[in-house]
C-alpha cells in the first residue's frame, strides 16, 4: 500500500494513454441522491430533491461524503479521478481499495487554511469557518497508479472512497486505455446508520488546521467507525452521520423511512441536541419517540438499535450545555434541558416502551460501551469531544462485535467471537495516538472554554451562509 500526500501533477494528462469515462456510467455507493452539475456530478447524503425541507447546517454538513464510494468492476491498472471543491479550508482525501484490500490513500491539505493557535480560538473563528463554507476551490487530480500488479490484471471490484469533510463535485474519471468497466452492485447487507461527527468521522480538525487543533478526524475516509465496523461485518455502508446535525429532525427521518433494502438500522442520538441545546428535557424523549415512529412507518420489521451518546468530558456527563448558551454567566445546571446521562436514561426508557408495546426488532445500548471514559483517560479524545483516529478504529471495531457478533443486536452472527478485549490504556498504547501535549492544551480550556464555544455555535448556526450549486437531481 502507498499514501500519496501531495497532489498529481495532472497538467500533462492530455499525453497520458488513459480512457476517458463517462461521468454517467459511474454508480455511487454510500449516498441518498447525486445532483448534476454543468460540469459533473456530485453526491448527496440526502434527497436533493427535497434539500429546502432541511435545515441550511444540515445541508452543509450532508453534502460532505462520508461513506460515499465509487464502485466498479475493471480490470484497470491505475484510476485516475478529477474533483472540483466546494470548501477551501478541509481537508480532502482519498481511500482506494480492490477486492475489498486496501491499496492507497490520497491526501491534498486544504486551499485555504484557517490555522488555529489553539483550541480557545476556536469560539472566534468558527463564524468565519461558516461564512466561508460556500467558497470553491480549485480542482483536483487524484491519480492511484499501480491499483493492480501488471502481471495479474483481471476484472477486480473497485471502491473509491471520496474525501469526507467537504463537499465535492466529480468533474473527471479515468481508466487504463482499454480497460473494461462494468457495474459492480453491491450484494452485501444494507447498513443505514444516523448520528452526529462521531458518525461522519470527522472534528474541528475538519475546520481548522496547525499544531493548535488536535486530531479529533478519522485518519482517512475508510476508517470512520461505521467504516471499520461495515467492512469488519461485510456489509453495505449508508452513513447518515451529520456533523453537528442529529437533532432528531424529521427530515431525516423520513430519508430512512424511504430508503429501500435495508437489512438494518442504527440510530446515534443525542451528543447534539445537549451541544445546541436543541431539545429540552421535556421534548427530547418525545421526539425520540417520533422519530423512531416515523422510521417504522417504512421498516416496521427491519433490526434497528438505538445508541444514547459516548462519554462527554468532565461537566458534559451532569451539566446541561444549552444553560451555558442561554444563561452564560450561570454555572448551575439549568433543569429544563437534559445532561449526557439524562439522555441515556431516557433513551433506554423510550426503547424499552416500545418493546413492551410489542417491537421485538427494537434495541438499546449504552454509548458508554462504545467509548467511555477509560478512553478519555488513555487519551483517545484529544479535543475532549471527538475520538482521534485511533479511537473511532477502536469504536469500529466495538460496534461490529456490539451488533454484528455471536449475540449481536442488530445481525446477530456476521462475526465469529472477539479476543480478549484490549482495556483502553494499553490500546493507547499500542495505536498511534495525539501527543499528550493535545491532551493538556484541551484539558486547559476547560469548562468555560467550552462555554464560549458552545456560544460560539449557536451564533454560527444563525449567521451561516450555505453553498448550494445549481442544477437539479440526476435521475
Amino acid at each position: 500500500s502507498q499514501r500519496h500526500d501531495k497532489g498529481a501533477d495532472w497538467r500533462g494528462l492530455e499525453e497520458c494513454t488513459m480512457r476517458d469515462v463517462r461521468l454517467e456510467d459511474l454508480h455511487f455507493d454510500g449516498c441518498v441522491s447525486t445532483q448534476q452539475h454543468p460540469d459533473g456530478v456530485q453526491p448527496w447524503r440526502l434527497p436533493v430533491k427535497d434539500v429546502e425541507l432541511f435545515h441550511p447546517d444540515l445541508v452543509r454538513s450532508a453534502g460532505g461524503a462520508s461513506g460515499v464510494r465509487i464502485r466498479f468492476r475493471s480490470d484497470t491498472g491505475s484510476v485516475r479521478l478529477r474533483v472540483r471543491r466546494l470548501r477551501t479550508y478541509c481537508r480532502y482525501d482519498y481511500d482506494l481499495f480492490v477486492d475489498g484490500a486496501f491499496v492507497a490513500s490520497h491526501v491534498e491539505d486544504p486551499e485555504h487554511p484557517i490555522a488555529l493557535a489553539g483550541l480557545s480560538e476556536v469560539p472566534s473563528r468558527f463564524p468565519e469557518a461558516m461564512a466561508r463554507a460556500g467558497d470553491e476551490g480549485s480542482e483536483l487530480m487524484i491519480t492511484f497508479g499501480d491499483a493492480a500488479p501488471a502481471a495479474s490484471r483481471e476484472e477486480r471490484v473497485f471502491e473509491l472512497w471520496l474525501s469526507t469533510a467537504g463537499p465535492q463535485v466529480v468533474t473527471g474519471f479515468w481508466l487504463d486505455e482499454g480497460a473494461s468497466l462494468a457495474p459492480a452492485p453491491d450484494p452485501r447487507p444494507l447498513w443505514v446508520t444516523h448520528g452526529s461527527s462521531i458518525s461522519h468521522g470527522t472534528g474541528f480538525d475538519a475546520i481548522f488546521s496547525g499544531p493548535g487543533c488536535p486530531a479529533g478526524s478519522a485518519r482517512s475516509p475508510s476508517r470512520s467507525w461505521p467504516a471499520v465496523a461495515a467492512r469488519e461485518a461485510g456489509l453495505n455502508l449508508l452513513n447518515l452521520g451529520y456533523s453537528g446535525q442529529c437533532h432528531l429532525d424529521q427530515a431525516v427521518a423520513r430519508t430512512i423511512r424511504d430508503l429501500d433494502g435495508v437489512a438494518a438500522i442504527s440510530l446515534k442520538l443525542g451528543i447534539n441536541v445537549h451541544n445546541y441545546g436543541s431539545l429540552s428535557l421535556r421534548s427530547f424523549a418525545q421526539a425520540a419517540l417520533g422519530f423512531l415512529a416515523t422510521v417504522r412507518d417504512g421498516h416496521p420489521t427491519v433490526p434497528l438499535l438505538v445508541l444514547s451518546p459516548v462519554h462527554g468530558s468532565g461537566w458534559r456527563e451532569d451539566g446541561s450545555c444549552s444553560a451555558l448558551i442561554v444563561a452564560p454567566d450561570r454555572e448551575a445546571v439549568d433543569p429544563r434541558y437534559p445532561t449526557l446521562s439524562q439522555m441515556r436514561t431516557e433513551l433506554e426508557r423510550v426503547v424499552g416502551l416500545l418493546q413492551r408495546r410489542g417491537d421485538d426488532r427494537i434495541a438499546y445500548a449504552s454509548g458508554l460501551d462504545l467509548f467511555g471514559p477509560d478512553d478519555f483517560a488513555a487519551g483517545l479524545a484529544p479535543d475532549q469531544l471527538h475520538p482521534s483516529p485511533d479511537g473511532y478504529e477502536l469504536m469500529g471495531q466495538r460496534f461490529a462485535q456490539l451488533a454484528f457478533g455471536p449475540r449481536g443486536r442488530l445481525l446477530p452472527g456476521r462475526l465469529p467471537p472477539a479476543p480478549t478485549a484490549v482495556p483502553a490504556k494499553a490500546a493507547a498504547g499500542a495505536w498511534r495516538t495525539s501527543s499528550s501535549g493535545a491532551a493538556v492544551a484541551t484539558a486547559a480550556l476547560g469548562r468555560r472554554g467550552f462555554r464560549c464555544l458552545a456560544e460560539a455555535l449557536s451564533l454560527a448556526s444563525r449567521r451561516s451562509r450555505v453553498h448550494r450549486a445549481g442544477g437539479g437531481p440526476r435521475a
